[in-house]
């Protein structure tokens, strides 16, 4: 009888084992069956999921695949997610996608083009554009680990303005939160890129201007997910690389702004090695 009983919860055990890897297998093959793009939350995820609205539709006919366009709460959630092979294709900022290249094997296929304006934004009102104006005071920014950011404490380390000695930095959740920082008047200076500047509400933008224009950095970047295989990964570059040409890449450029989307040349991504360690720092990666 003893013997019968632990037959039974052996077979019992078995057959959940199954059911379990069953349930796994199922998964697996429903992620196989959905392509996901996921889109760096570098402005709102409604302004994301209207964006890039036409790229999903394009991606989804030639590909014959349910596709979803994806985001996350922040930077670090997005790049937690990538490096978990959560998404099948990413667009990211470049600093990120580096990272995510030599950290994770992620594969860069291509980028976008023009360059990403980095801006300071103050209210109309303020008669001073000049960074000096931050001096004992605070610097709003949305994302702190953005190339945008990155660049700009480079730039005002330059200016002779030192983070943590000459002002504060402080991150607010979302661009309007950005604006409503400097109409106030507790920040005088916001920092952010002109897609974070345009995606301020209508109203608002009317109470800011842009007191400098003090980079240019390198557009977003689209990586290939490292497990998927290289035939998948050549149609897929050759996909995006025809998209701009398409109704549906017309319908992209107007509401994103982004005019072109290229291949990589040799050797275009290592100047961002210099900021690799701050990315990571910002992301709570380790190497």
């Amino acid at each position: 009888m003893f013997r019968s009983a632990m037959v039974k919860h052996q077979c019992i055990a078995v057959l959940l084992g199954v059911i379990v890897t069953a349930a796994v297998d199922t998964r697996a093959q429903a992620q196989n069956q959905l392509f996901i793009i996921g889109v760096l939350p570098n402005v709102s995820a409604r302004v994301i999921i209207a964006n890039y609205q036409p790229m999903r539709e394009y991606f989804q006919r030639e590909l014959k695949l349910p596709v979803e366009i994806a985001t996350a709460a922040d930077f670090r959630a997005f790049s937690d997610t990538t490096m978990k092979g959560g998404y099948q294709m990413v667009v990211t900022a470049a600093n990120v996608g580096r990272v995510n290249q030599i950290d994770g094997k992620w594969e860069p296929i291509a980028t976008y083009e023009p360059g990403i304006p980095a801006l300071l934004v103050a209210a109309a009102s303020n008669p001073d554009v000049t960074a000096g104006q931050l001096r004992g005071k605070v610097l709003a920014v949305a994302n702190p680990q953005s190339l945008v950011v990155l660049r700009g404490l480079q730039w005002l380390r330059e200016q002779g303005l030192e983070e943590g000695r000459d002002f504060k930095l402080t991150r607010v959740p979302n661009d309007d939160s950005l604006g409503a920082l400097i109409r106030s008047g507790e920040a005088p200076l916001a920092m952010m890129s002109m897609g974070e500047f345009r995606s301020i509400g209508e109203a608002m933008r009317k109470e800011l201007k842009i007191a400098t224009e003090f980079a240019r950095v390198p557009g977003f970047l689209v990586l290939a997910n490292p497990q998927m295989p290289k035939a998948d990964k050549d149609r897929i570059k050759n996909l995006l690389l025809k998209f701009l040409t398409t109704e549906d890449g017309k319908k992209f450029t107007a509401l994103a702004g982004v005019a072109n989307i290229r291949e990589l040349n040799p050797g275009e991504l290592e100047p961002l090695d210099a900021f690799a360690a701050q990315t990571r720092a910002g992301l709570g990666m380790q190497k």
